[in-house]
């Protein structure tokens, strides 16, 4: 099942009601088959009561759902190594941790598994909380994902369970927007973050310390949102690229479509694979490891900032702090009823590493504490200059992108038809409309033979037509009638914003390029000669689809069918040609230059 609509990752929000609405199916099942398909791509094979025999799909990049997806023969070191561990063992339970994007799946004998669904993701084997084994291992200064060590969560705040005071305070302490603390210290996420303030109606922008006063209305509106997941559907953005089992008012707008089993929804992002060229992949990279520096800029930022007022905030204080710690060696010091503790010192740079009210930081103790203050105010707007640079960087990097697709797109062979107006009828004959003077004339001159037909809308200046017969099968009238139709549509008839026309059709013997005696046949235009079969009340409805032919998938324009599917309708209207050509192939799911080369010139409706 298919929606058109992929987005990277999943966010706390979609984990959250995936957990809790397939919980039941994988409680209690028992792990058969394992399958590592690289990439920290997995396959957890399950037998439950509900599930009979259902496949636990992991994307560590991406995330979590219950799919089938196309394994290998051969299992390797790593899948032999999980299935080992936990083939035959039996869910003990599956649950998420701080409403983060990390599952940890639990069985009965002690031993777990952790997806962490971030950034470059990871897959963290435990026996008894002690990791066994890291599929991405890494070391920070509070965590170490490492064999051996005890296993620590990202992030210790859970939203959910956390007190209403500890999340006002939270606030109050922060100096960012509203929806960025939330977003990021009450780690909440941004889709979710700024639908609970949509809801509350609270301006996102506002600071956070204004909003502290709000906490219960801001919860009340958090509770609601996980309310409704347990609804288990999907809602559809296909504009913004976003799924979600909660509908997003903050988009002001219904979503396209609405999913019944929000797991459905999840499926097409497992399922996309982005086929890029080794370049492409090479900048996909670049912009990800650009975003990545942008977030520990802003917080670097942040926390700087906020280093700057602590010390602005206890200013005599700090004067006595760095009077000690620039003559004494002393580790724990006491003033003004606050434990300092000295953790280094470092004579060369004189300066030392000190704990002030739980917060790290580093004092030079030969500046004075403005000095001091100012430095960390200088070093967070130095920061915040350097997520602009990076952010600039990165539209670089992401025009790159586009650049290569271009390029891309432009090396798509075209077919000689493509030249011209062209689609093949409900019989499978070849149509050609010329688009220009030159073409015009290239359509008779190149292309029509003695067992084709010429075709005119009747009126001045429409393009020559023909409907040619390699096959010399007999060309019946509803053939006839499309071409015709098709003629007009691509006359002035369509840019007049016409709803219909007429047109006629003679053999090729009838069209000529010798002139009367005294008379002038400008390049592009024909003479026809003897009797002409009309055709009237042709409709201006054309339909737009996406054919195979040959090695290419190409756009096609044709006159509209009864009973069509898969194709996009359009009419002379009002809305920009290029406007609708957007929305066409977003619909088609193809570019838009593709579609731009097929529509007649002028303004349409898309019906």
């Amino acid at each position: 099942m298919a929606y058109g609509v992929v987005k990277d990752k999943e966010s706390s929000i979609d984990i959250f009601s995936f957990v809790n609405n397939k919980r039941k199916d994988l409680q209690d099942g028992f792990i058969k088959k394992i399958y590592h398909l690289g990439e920290g791509k997995f396959i957890f094979q399950v037998h439950s009561q509900s599930l009979k025999k259902g496949s636990f799909y992991i994307d560590v990049k991406k995330g979590i759902c219950l799919m089938d997806a196309e394994r290998g023969q051969d299992a390797g070191n790593l899948a032999m190594f999980l299935r080992k561990k936990f083939m035959d063992k039996k869910i003990k339970d599956i649950y998420q941790i701080n409403f983060d994007r990390v599952v940890r799946v639990d069985f009965y004998n002690g031993s777990s598994f952790v997806m962490e669904l971030f950034r470059d993701g990871n897959l963290i084997v435990l026996q008894d909380d002690i990791i066994e084994y890291a599929l991405n291992p890494r070391e920070w200064k509070n965590r170490k994902i490492i064999r051996g060590e005890k296993y620590v969560p990202p992030s210790l705040i859970d939203p959910i369970s956390l007190s209403t005071e500890k999340k006002a305070e939270i606030l109050e302490k922060s100096k960012a927007s509203i929806v960025q603390t939330m977003a990021t210290r009450l780690n909440l996420g941004g889709e979710l973050s700024e639908e609970i303030l949509k809801r509350a109606g609270i301006n996102k922008d506002l600071s956070s310390v204004e909003c502290a006063g709000r906490m219960n209305e801001i919860e009340d509106c958090l509770m609601k949102c996980l309310s409704e997941t347990t609804e288990n559907r999907g809602y559809v953005y296909e504009e913004e690229q976003l799924v979600s089992p909660i509908r997003l008012t903050f988009l002001n707008r219904e979503a396209d479509k609405v999913v019944e089993d929000f797991n459905d929804a999840l499926q097409p992002m497992m399922e996309k694979e982005v086929k890029d060229t080794p370049e492409n992949l090479r900048i996909r990279r670049i912009v990800e490891n650009q975003e990545r520096t942008i977030e520990e800029y802003k917080k670097a930022s942040i926390a700087n900032k906020e280093t700057g007022v602590l010390i602005s905030s206890h200013f005599q204080t700090m004067k006595k702090v760095l009077g000690h710690i620039k003559n004494s060696d002393q580790q724990r010091l006491s003033f003004d009823g606050f434990v300092i503790e000295v953790l280094n010192k470092d004579k060369a740079e004189k300066s030392a590493q000190i704990s002030f009210e739980g917060r790290p930081f580093k004092l030079f103790y030969e500046k004075t504490v403005g000095e001091n203050m100012t430095f960390y105010f200088d070093t967070s707007k130095d920061y915040l200059e350097r997520v602009e640079g990076a952010k600039v960087a990165m539209e670089n990097s992401i025009k790159g992108i586009q650049e290569q697709q271009v390029k891309k797109r432009k090396e798509r062979s075209k077919y000689w038809f493509e030249t011209y107006h062209w689609f093949f009828t409900t019989a499978g004959h070849l149509v050609i409309s010329g688009k220009n003077t030159d073409t015009n004339e290239k359509v008779v001159k190149k292309h029509m033979g003695e067992k084709d037909l010429y075709i005119h809308a009747d009126m001045y200046g429409a393009p020559s037509t023909v409907i040619r017969n390699e096959d010399n099968a007999e060309i019946n009238e509803d053939e006839i009638r499309e071409a015709a139709t098709f003629a007009v549509s691509f006359s002035r008839a369509w840019q007049n914003g016409l709803s219909s026309g007429s047109a006629y059709w003679v053999s090729p013997l009838q069209v000529s390029k010798t002139p009367e005696s005294g008379q002038y046949v400008r390049k592009g235009s024909w003479i026809v000669r003897g009797k002409r079969n009309y055709l009237f009340n042709l409709d201006l409805k054309l339909s737009v689809r996406m054919i195979d032919y040959r090695d290419s998938k190409i756009a096609m324009i044709y006159p509209f069918r009864e009973n069509d599917s898969g194709c996009v309708t359009i009419i002379p209207g009002s809305r920009k040609r290029d406007k609708a050509a957007q929305e066409i192939a977003k619909k088609l799911e193809t570019d838009t230059e593709e579609i731009m080369r097929v529509l007649p010139t002028g303004n349409l409706e898309i019906i």
